[in-house]
């Protein structure tokens, strides 16, 4: 997975306000200046390179913009209408006059949305390492269970040429962006894909072999269902 961002960094202005931890400030106070803060937020000037791909879908969890927060480590906190771009690993914001501003975020920013916490996270899966931005689903001291939205780009496998009457036309299939997510298992210190056979999660060594079996029997455990998954890691966090 590659992030592909080019950005601009601005120059950060901090006010030393008094403020409670626990308010919020409401979307008109949600300034370029107050978002930028100590270099854990970027605003991104760029032509996104997936949006130039003639492709159907889109790149993001949810198109829609929906109601979320930006939380920093300081305890300061704004409301904003906000989305996931998968692809290019940012967060759109859009103000009240309609204006987008993608922003990158590091690990010191907590994103919330749907009531779902969302953080940057460096991730090591085989031999590649990169940040990805994750959701939280079950986070205990020893194991962990996060959800990494992904996306890939589908390309059509062959072109489709008609043969009319008058020379020939070319009917090219477009590429599509399909989902692609996948749930990872956080043990000692490690980013763990979760497969979708029991054979394979066995191999892993993550759990106590016999324990697993019998649990997943018991309980029917289907890989692929979060709420499965959920039982899985809060039992063996016991």
């Amino acid at each position: 997975m590659k992030k592909i961002i080019f950005t601009i960094c601005f120059l950060l202005f901090i006010k030393n306000t008094e403020a409670q931890v626990s308010n919020y400030s409401s979307m008109s106070d949600l300034t370029e200046d107050k978002i930028l803060r100590g270099g854990d937020i970027f605003v991104i000037d760029k032509l996104k390179n997936s949006k130039n791909i003639e492709a159907t879908g889109n790149t993001y969890l949810s198109e829609k913009f929906k109601k979320g927060s930006i939380e920093f480590k300081d305890g300061k906190k704004y409301e904003a209408m906000l989305r996931l771009d998968i692809f290019n690993q940012t967060f759109e914001i859009k103000n009240n006059d309609g204006k987008i501003t993608p922003i990158s975020i590091n690990e010191n920013v907590e994103i919330y949305l749907d009531e779902q916490r969302y953080n940057m996270h460096n991730v090591m899966l085989g031999e590649k390492g990169d940040l990805a931005i994750l959701k939280d689903i079950v986070v205990n001291e020893d194991l962990s269970l996060y959800f990494l939205p992904r996306k890939v780009l589908e390309l059509p496998n062959e072109r489709a040429i008609q043969a009319p009457s008058s020379g020939y036309s070319e009917n090219k299939q477009k590429a599509k962006w399909k989902e692609a997510h996948l749930y990872l298992i956080k043990s000692n210190g490690n980013y763990i894909e979760v497969p979708k056979s029991h054979k394979k999660m066995s191999l892993l060594g993550i759990f106590n072999e016999k324990e697993y079996k019998l649990f997943r029997k018991q309980n029917k455990i289907d890989l692929k269902d979060e709420d499965d998954l959920i039982k899985l890691v809060n039992h063996f966090s016991k």
